[in-house]
């Protein structure tokens, strides 16, 4: 089968993806232009246990265009993943308005978490290292959509379609190790600042774990459609 006729006949290789797509693989190549540095930066940042005062406050702007850009790159990539798995079992119908109740859901879920944290912040009266995990979640946000560009871009147009089947494990192993690392640098982080174990272990049961908890819930409540999976 060609990939013409793939596209065709295929959902998860519909023109709107293609567009989608096309347009994540622009904002990269934009964000190469502008700010090449900006791959060196998540690099480091993502393997290094803290990012430390100085690259927080010299390297790092959360009104940085390309920082924005690059995190509403993920949300695009999050949700068009998310899109592709649940089309691939048949779990929902296809169509570019799912995918845009899904992203708005993603983006919302990123915002979220950052208002969260700003809000622990003002609530607690001190930092504790919540400025840091901050910076942290935005960059492994950042980093989770980077990872994804392969895996959606092979889910679209496949070699083999029985890649697929293996393809969506991976992206879900990417998305699991993400969320695991992060956790374990929130532990780190608040380790560092001399926050009790106990606080810590509060925190992500109720603005980590119980929100996946939840979105797990939600999504085994989505009636599958009488397809065969594609």
């Amino acid at each position: 089968m060609t990939l013409d006729t793939l596209r065709a006949t295929d959902a998860l290789g519909a023109d709107w993806v293609v567009a989608v797509l096309l347009l994540m693989l622009g904002t990269l190549a934009w964000i190469n232009m502008v700010s090449p540095k900006k791959w060196r930066l998540l690099a480091h940042a993502f393997f290094g246990l803290r990012l430390g005062k100085q690259r927080m406050r010299d390297e790092l702007d959360l009104q940085d265009r390309t920082l924005v850009g690059l995190l509403v790159m993920s949300a695009v990539l999050v949700a068009l993943f998310t899109y592709q798995v649940l089309v691939l079992h048949g779990w929902v119908a296809p169509g570019l308005a799912r995918f845009g109740k899904l992203f708005v859901y993603v983006l919302a879920a990123m915002v979220a978490q950052v208002l969260l944290i700003r809000g622990l912040g003002v609530l607690l009266r001190a930092d504790g290292g919540l400025t840091e995990y901050l910076y942290t979640v935005v960059l492994f946000d950042i980093v989770l959509g980077l990872l994804l560009v392969p895996i959606t871009v092979l889910l679209a147009f496949p070699h083999r379609l029985e890649w697929r089947s293996w393809l969506w494990v991976a992206g879900l192993l990417f998305v699991a190790a993400v969320v695991l690392f992060r956790w374990v640098r929130a532990t780190l982080i608040g380790v560092g600042e001399g926050v009790p174990l106990r606080y810590i272990f509060l925190y992500l049961c109720t603005a980590e774990i119980l929100p996946a908890a939840l979105a797990y819930e939600q999504a085994r409540h989505f009636v599958p459609i009488p397809t065969n999976p594609l």
